[in-house]
Parts: C-alpha cells; sequence; structure tokens
C-alpha cells in the first residue's frame, strides 16, 4: 500500500508474518535507491517492489540498505529471503539487538549515529530503549510530510509490551521525551496495525497514570 509520494520519494507499506508485521519501503524515484524498514517472514511483495539489478545482485549492495527497528524474531525472519532474491546488503540495527542476527553480510550496529542519509534519503535515528534495549525509531520530514518508523515502541493506543518495570520505565521515558517532542502532525508507522498521528497519541496518553510497578501489555485507557 501506498503511503506517501512526491516527486522525489515513496513510502510503501506491506503486511506480511503470522504476527501481520509491518515492513516499509522508502523508494528513491531520482535514483532507485532504497531503504527496507524490518524484515517479517515472507515478504514476497515487499521483495517484488524492491528496485533492483535482477542480473547482478552484487550492485544492489550500494543501492539497498536494511534498517530494523529492533531484534524480535517476526522482524527479522524475512531476512534470508530476502537477502537471497536481492543479495547481501547492509543491515543497520540498534547495537544492543544486534546479538538477535545470525547474517553474515555487513552488520551497522547504531549506538551513536543521529542520521542515516542515503541518496536523496535523510533519516533522524531515534534511540528508544524499552520494548527491547536496542529499540530504534527512524524519522522522517519528505516535503513538510513528517513519519516515524516506530517498531513495536508505540501502537494506536499505548507502548509495546515489556518484560519488567524497569523497562516499562525505559519504554514510558523514551515516548515521553524522545517521540513526544516530534512535530504534532507526524504519522507514527507502527510494527503492526494501523497508523496514528502524534497528536492523537499524546491525547491518547493523557488519560495514562503511569505506576511504577506496571510491565507487559499497558493502553494508555488503563
Amino acid at each position: 500500500m501506498k503511503i506517501f509520494e512526491n516527486k522525489e520519494l515513496k513510502i510503501e507499506n506491506f503486511i506480511s508474518g503470522n504476527l501481520n508485521n509491518n515492513s516499509y519501503l522508502i523508494s528513491s524515484k531520482l535514483t532507485e535507491n532504497s531503504l527496507v524498514v524490518d524484515v517479517p517472514d515472507n515478504p514476497r511483495e515487499l521483495i517484488n517492489k524492491i528496485p533492483r539489478n535482477r542480473l547482478n545482485k552484487s550492485q544492489n549492495l550500494e543501492k539497498i540498505k536494511i534498517l530494523i527497528t529492533h531484534g524480535h524474531y517476526d522482524h527479522i525472519e524475512g531476512i534470508e529471503l530476502l537477502t537471497e532474491r536481492i543479495g547481501l546488503v547492509d543491515i543497520k540495527i540498534g547495537f544492543a539487538d544486534a546479538k538477535y542476527l545470525n547474517y553474515s553480510g555487513n552488520i551497522d550496529r547504531l549506538r551513536s549515529q543521529k542520521e542515516i542519509i542515503f541518496s536523496n534519503i535523510k533519516l533522524e535515528i531515534i534511540y528508544t530503549p524499552g520494548h527491547t534495549e536496542g529499540s530504534t525509531c527512524y524519522f522522517a520530514n519528505f516535503d513538510d510530510n513528517k513519519f516515524l518508523f516506530s517498531g513495536d515502541t508505540l501502537f494506536p493506543g499505548g507502548p509495546g509490551k515489556t518484560i519488567d518495570s524497569q523497562n516499562f520505565k525505559k519504554i514510558y521515558e523514551s515516548i515521553k521525551n524522545k517521540l513526544y517532542i516530534l512535530p504534532k502532525d507526524t504519522v507514527i508507522l507502527p510494527g503492526h496495525g494501523d497508523s496514528i498521528t502524534i497528536e492523537d497519541s499524546i491525547k491518547e496518553f493523557n488519560n495514562f497514570e503511569y505506576k511504577n510497578h506496571i510491565s507487559g501489555d499497558i493502553s494508555w485507557t488503563k
């Protein structure tokens, strides 16, 4: 599904895997370079839409990069099929989550980098520990159209699941202090489900009363 398109760039959404994961393809219409955000299981529709050299896979190394929001299996289990079809490409992932990858290509472990510039595609890197220690979001501003690829850090209705109260505090602070400072018209594109704006997510959040001992699946409306 096409989410956004202008003269230079296009964002498309694909759903695959047993947990109905979202993956996103950001493509440059000027250079045919592209960024893939998350690769769930059986991403055949995504693979078919990636601009690439079908005869010489080695050339795709310079044309395609994969961004992973976090290392849980449902966001990475399609990497083997994707790289089998297009060749080995660089993967970028939060430093602490790189341990989840079993990959023979280059892994760029993100820890202090602030942005990704690839062709005419520019994304801000936002480190949001909580759902996992290495959870990472990516913010784009294309012609004043703003998008946040949030993985499982933030959904319509609340945050991603946490394993204990310490990690819930981390995800709560990540969302409040790093994501909710973004422009209110930013469209949140999560790892599962539908989109929501930062403005509407903040309205949901305002109903939430933080308690130190909570963890697991949490809704802002509880």
